[in-house]
């Protein structure tokens, strides 16, 4: 990892170790139901899927109920809840947890079927937004699912950190996501608050 990955690795070990609070909220698993209903029909059984930013990672029981293979990514290993940390040895054959900085992701972590991104690219610096984005487009064979919250956080004040590095608004996001992605959807979210869409490979 460079020193800015580190730097982030470390502000995460000790907000997902330290501070259980930050696990009250999980917006991948609230907002998985739009993911089904947007491609809906198209969602196999056996099918993989990517969940980058995965945090606690509960949205994978919803994934697993797909019969959906899965692969974690989170920079930091204490992300995880611990249901999920059993999940990864009871279904050791669909579930899988890869510890990554989503810029500077493995050559060994190779592409899936689906991609599953939510309140997450807000939280990478802004330098880093186009890597990662052509970081996850390069392992997105078919489509995905991205929420991007639009405000500063919350529990980055509580916690004395900033989490929320790049804070912009919906016209520059789509801006950035349509250089790797075709936006085939948009979810109107609370007022604005996050910007949510469906996303189909560009090429």
């Amino acid at each position: 990892m460079d020193h800015r990955a580190q730097s982030e690795k470390s502000k995460y070990d000790v907000i997902w170790r330290d501070f259980p609070s930050y696990r009250d909220c999980s917006p991948g698993e609230a907002f998985v139901p739009f993911f089904f209903e947007g491609f809906k029909g198209e969602l196999r059984a056996g099918q993989t899927l990517i969940d980058f930013g995965c945090g606690t990672a509960r949205v994978t029981k919803d994934f697993l109920s797909k019969g959906l293979n899965i692969t974690l990514v989170d920079i930091s290993p204490y992300s995880l809840d611990e249901e999920i940390r059993h999940a990864l040895t009871l279904f050791a054959n669909q579930v899988h947890f890869v510890q990554a900085c989503l810029w500077q992701l493995p050559d060994e972590l190779k592409s899936a079927y689906w991609i599953y991104c939510c309140d997450v690219l807000e939280h990478i610096p802004e330098d880093y937004v186009d890597t990662v984005l052509e970081q996850i487009a390069k392992r997105m064979r078919f489509g995905g699912y991205f929420s991007i919250c639009l405000q500063e956080d919350l529990s980055g004040k509580k916690l004395g950190h900033p989490l929320h590095l790049t804070v912009r608004e919906k016209a520059w996001w789509e801006e950035k996501l349509s250089k790797y992605f075709n936006i085939a959807g948009e979810d109107a979210i609370m007022d604005d608050l996050y910007f949510n869409c469906k996303v189909i490979k560009l090429h």
